[in-house]
């Protein structure tokens, strides 16, 4: 079917839902929402997960480091600190980058230790359950094959 949407992203968006409803839940004592926030600047940003009592904003992400080629994924990197401009725009006690995947964690550590990210910024590694990571993991593989030169 020629209307398939590349690079399919209902296993990606799974993966948040569980990590803000369940895993953050347990993490954090607390429940968290999506939710559409006032920045300083006077716009607006969606959040991947905001806590009940609103002093914790999070953004989510199931990206690894590397591209399927074996590369530093940029654009990866590049989203992230898109992220974490948006979480400093904001108001909150807590603002958390939560990553899935533990190549990206180790990154962003790496980054923070040598000065290039904000120290407001806190970097938490979510550990999803095997039958999500399996989910992920094929869909990662579908997609990258989708989008691979031929």
């Amino acid at each position: 079917n020629s209307r398939t949407p590349m690079a399919d992203t209902r296993v990606q968006l799974e993966v948040e839902d569980w990590v803000r409803t369940t895993w953050m839940l347990e993490e954090f004592s607390q429940k968290f929402r999506r939710e559409r926030l006032l920045l300083r600047s006077g716009g607006k940003f969606d959040f991947d997960a905001v806590s009940a009592d609103e002093k914790i904003i999070a953004t989510i992400s199931t990206s690894s480091s590397l591209t399927s080629g074996g590369k530093h994924g940029v654009g990866k990197m590049m989203k992230l600190r898109s992220d974490m401009l948006f979480l400093i725009m904001a108001a909150a006690e807590r603002r958390l980058v939560v990553l899935t995947e533990e190549d990206m964690y180790k990154r962003c550590l790496a980054e923070a230790e040598s000065g290039r990210v904000p120290p407001e910024i806190e970097f938490v590694l979510a550990v999803i359950p095997e039958d999500l990571r399996t989910k992920l993991e094929k869909a990662k593989a579908k997609s990258s094959a989708e989008v691979s030169p031929k």
